[in-house]
């Protein structure tokens, strides 16, 4: 897709950032999501220029929340609100376009199997949600399942693992590799308020957006109306106790942690999963943990170098 202006990635954040730097340019529109009223207002009048530019076939990936496990039920009913609010925009005021677009939605393997059974975990595993995070997220894909079936668009559904990379937003509360790699770098001590020994399958974020890529490429390929599901990752859960090791070994000295006592509700202990949709794709993740952990390293070690 040679016009950037046919391609719209929604949400600029750590995967949003890198799907742009792996498809290319694409549409911008400012969108102020702190205000949910005002984001919708953004997001359908951003549409209305989209869709007035676009020529053919089109695509849109949305990227965008700031909604973790812990966040309050108010705060993701709102979030998800929003999403359900701007494909209610895209129906009732461009449906004669949808049939020629694809839709990304950066969904979640933690939010919809938190209280599955069964690991490891696949697309065709009972989901069963233990927060409003979770539930959100779910709700969100039902909203575009309803969309593709109203009006023949193409949509991947990419549930995704814990996904961490240089970058990363430490201010949501979540990214766990990127918070102990501040803790190392910074000298303070970072609290643990779960089990040493849950199991998380990290996905490096450029291995993730490649994934994206391949898989929106190969959703041209499906008929009208199709929505796929794919659980995104490394498939190889490790623990957090192992991660700790890991960085350990590589910088020669241990990560300072305290075991907090926090809240766990609305989190799994074991998340092992195995995709078997599309499982080609896996093969675009090739960054191992050490890998991944050095580029975080360097990334927040350069951001605490001093300005020469």
């Amino acid at each position: 897709m040679a016009n950037p202006q046919n391609r719209w990635i929604i949400g600029r954040g750590l995967l949003g950032g890198s799907i742009e730097s792996t498809v290319g340019p694409s549409f911008r529109a400012a969108v102020q999501w702190s205000d949910p009223a005002q984001a919708v207002s953004d997001l359908n009048d951003a549409a209305d220029r989209f869709f007035a530019s676009v020529q053919g076939p089109w695509e849109i990936y949305w990227c965008a929340g700031r909604g973790v496990t812990s966040t309050p039920a108010a705060v993701m009913q709102a979030e998800g609100g929003v999403f359900i609010a701007f494909l209610a925009h895209l129906r009732s005021a461009h449906s004669e376009k949808l049939a020629a677009g694809r839709f990304f939605l950066a969904s979640s393997v933690g939010g919809a199997y938190a209280g599955s059974t069964g690991t490891p975990f696949t697309e065709e595993t009972l989901v069963r949600p233990l927060s409003e995070y979770g539930k959100v997220k779910l709700l969100m894909e039902e909203g575009l399942q309803d969309l593709v079936d109203a009006s023949g668009l193409r949509a991947l559904v990419g549930r995704i693992t814990n996904l961490y990379g240089p970058g990363q937003d430490l201010g949501k509360g979540q990214g766990l590799v990127s918070v102990l790699v501040e803790s190392y770098v910074s000298g303070r001590p970072v609290s643990i308020y779960v089990p040493l020994d849950t199991l998380r399958d990290y996905i490096y974020v450029d291995d993730c957006a490649k994934v994206v890529r391949a898989g929106m490429g190969r959703l041209a390929e499906t008929p009208a109306g199709t929505l796929i599901v794919k659980i995104i990752g490394a498939m190889n859960a490790v623990s957090i106790g192992a991660v700790l090791g890991e960085m350990s070994r590589l910088r020669r000295r241990p990560v300072p942690i305290t075991v907090g006592q926090g809240n766990g509700s609305g989190q799994a202990l074991d998340l092992r999963v195995r995709s078997v949709v599309w499982t080609d794709l896996d093969a675009h993740v090739s960054t191992t943990l050490p890998e991944g952990l050095g580029a975080v390293y360097r990334s927040h070690l350069a951001a605490h170098m001093l300005p020469r």
